[in-house]
């Protein structure tokens, strides 16, 4: 006697575990979302490749949320690296390399605050229509075409899609930011690390020193092409303000043009969008950015 998933074809056992019966079931929902993906080409093999997906060979990988017979997270020991036991990997794969570093052995550094200018200093100066302005468009971008330009803002055109109430609440406060590949953090927007509290309560971390783009001090340093960050640094950015208090927030797309320079993995389009924020759909990022 046996379950049988008529879809797939594959077969457990009447007296599996119910939690494996339940993560088959997950899997196959998971396989059928990706297959569905590729057929209206939302996704290619080759995306699904490189994310670890497909196989070379171009069938799914047997790992965790796609396989029914690998070995779930509830069956593993989470030992996470630090002691004996599983991997408490859920996908069943080997742990990332450690370097020795143990949990709780680095000081957690406050965000870096973005700063706040007021909204006359943006150039070009923001309205409430998105601004058409043509510039030219980097041919890789647009597979080898030379001479093609588009707009350099990335809202939709037309009044649909203005900012709200622009002229009765228009923005005091600018905030110019940037998605761009990561360094050290030496200087942001002409100034050093900004967590806006005294280093006594910032783990005694000076602002002034630079930081380097490692996850630890005592792991390697990211590649710029490994890591992309708001304006290119760590820590993370924080961006204060004040209830009722117009912002623009700019933000640019800085990553590179040619989407091979990733190192493998992530893609160089954007639709950053706020949290937690009042505001209409047409203030809240766009896939054009």
């Amino acid at each position: 006697m046996g379950r049988r998933d008529d879809k797939e074809g594959f077969w457990l056992s009447e007296n599996s575990d119910r939690r494996r019966i339940k993560d088959a079931e997950n899997a196959r929902k998971n396989r059928a979302e990706i297959n569905k993906a590729l057929s209206h080409g939302q996704v290619s093999r080759r995306d699904l490749v490189k994310w670890g997906l497909f196989t070379s060979a171009g069938i799914l990988a047997p790992i965790g949320g796609l396989s029914p017979f690998v070995k779930p997270m509830h069956a593993q020991t989470a030992s996470f690296g630090f002691g004996s036991g599983g991997s408490g990997i859920p996908t069943g794969l080997p742990s990332s390399p450690l370097f020795g570093v143990l949990p709780f052995t680095q000081p957690m550094p406050r965000f870096d605050v973005f700063q706040r200018k007021p909204v006359s200093s943006l150039t070009p100066a923001p309205q409430a229509q998105a601004n058409q302005t043509q510039q030219p468009l980097d041919p890789k971008l647009v597979g080898g075409q030379t001479g093609l330009t588009g707009p350099i803002e990335g809202r939709p055109p037309g009044a649909i899609w203005a900012h709200q109430r622009f002229t009765q609440n228009p923005p005091v406060i600018g905030i110019d930011a940037s998605t761009s590949p990561a360094t050290t953090n030496t200087t942001y927007n002409h100034t050093t690390y900004n967590p806006q509290v005294p280093s006594s309560l910032n783990s005694g971390i000076n602002p002034a020193t630079p930081i380097p783009l490692k996850f630890h001090p005592s792991m390697p340093t990211q590649q710029p092409n490994s890591v992309w960050t708001f304006n290119g640094t760590i820590p993370p950015k924080l961006m204060l303000a004040r209830y009722g208090e117009p912002i623009l927030f700019r933000h640019h797309n800085r990553l590179p043009a040619d989407v091979t320079q990733n190192n493998g993995f992530g893609r160089n389009t954007l639709s950053t969008h706020e949290h937690n924020g009042h505001h209409g759909a047409e203030n809240d990022g766009f896939t054009g950015a």
